[in-house]
């Protein structure tokens, strides 16, 4: 994306890099987050990695002018592309796998979010393995030797098609809106007009299933709205209560 690319240019470091196979899965995923981080202060970034060509409605070109409308919204500090075929991603390219490597190094974040194993489109699958595998080479020094490694990444996935037991949850009560905005950007995926193929994403149903999901999820830890995120292995935490007790604990009667 032609626009990812001059934003790039000003992007040193970055804190946060949500992996989106086609333009608007990022902004589906993981688009509260994305929005809370921001007014938290991290710097945060989208990177999708494909022009989302293939898609039965909209034209790569409109795909971008909706990617960067939604990235306004969400107030990320840079929209990234790496323009690898739609349809094509595959974990086991290592060409593939060399340029997420060398995004990462040159970015460095903290945490990446790719989506969730229970996925729909075969290009999710291999996106969330394509991030795995590149955020463990990224730290190997003598792969790709003539870039410098950088610290891993912490890797969570993000709910995507089917539904998932989250490792925990993210209050986005306040961000929800912000999300549906963003989502609604993409006009040409989420809107049925005369003349566009009828498909599964401008079924008026699923951004009132996004908003449901997020109903949901959060109904699960007592919240109006929430994401779920799953991680590898054990949550190390510094603080149990600060954590997972922060406020004063109700006396039921």
């Amino acid at each position: 994306m032609r626009a990812g690319r001059q934003q790039e240019e000003h992007v040193q470091r970055l804190d946060v890099i949500a992996f989106g196979p086609h333009p608007d899965d990022a902004e589906a995923a993981c688009g509260g987050l994305l929005a809370k981080l921001v007014r938290l202060g991290y710097r945060v970034a989208i990177c999708d990695l494909t022009r989302g060509e293939l898609a039965s409605n909209g034209t790569p070109a409109e795909r971008e002018a909706e990617a960067r409308a939604a990235a306004g919204v969400l107030g990320v500090h840079a929209r990234l592309s790496l323009g690898l075929a739609d349809g094509g991603l595959r974990a086991d390219d290592p060409e593939q796998q060399r340029l997420l490597v060398r995004l990462l190094r040159a970015h460095g974040p903290r945490l990446v979010i790719a989506p969730h194993e229970a996925a729909r489109h075969p290009d999710h699958g291999q996106a969330t393995a394509l991030v795995r595998r590149a955020q463990f080479w990224c730290a190997v020094g003598r792969y790709e030797a003539d870039a410098a490694p950088v610290g891993r990444p912490v890797l969570i996935r993000a709910l995507d098609f089917g539904p998932m037991t989250p490792s925990f949850v993210v209050d986005i009560g306040a961000e929800l809106e912000t999300k549906l905005s963003a989502l609604r950007c993409y006009r040409s995926q989420f809107e049925r007009t005369v003349g566009s193929i009828p498909t599964v994403l401008n079924d008026p149903a699923w951004l009132r299933r996004i908003e449901t999901d997020a109903h949901t999820y959060g109904q699960l830890v007592g919240l109006d709205a929430a994401e779920p995120y799953a991680v590898d292995g054990a949550v190390p935490l510094a603080d149990p209560v600060a954590a997972l007790a922060p406020a004063a604990v109700e006396v039921r009667r």
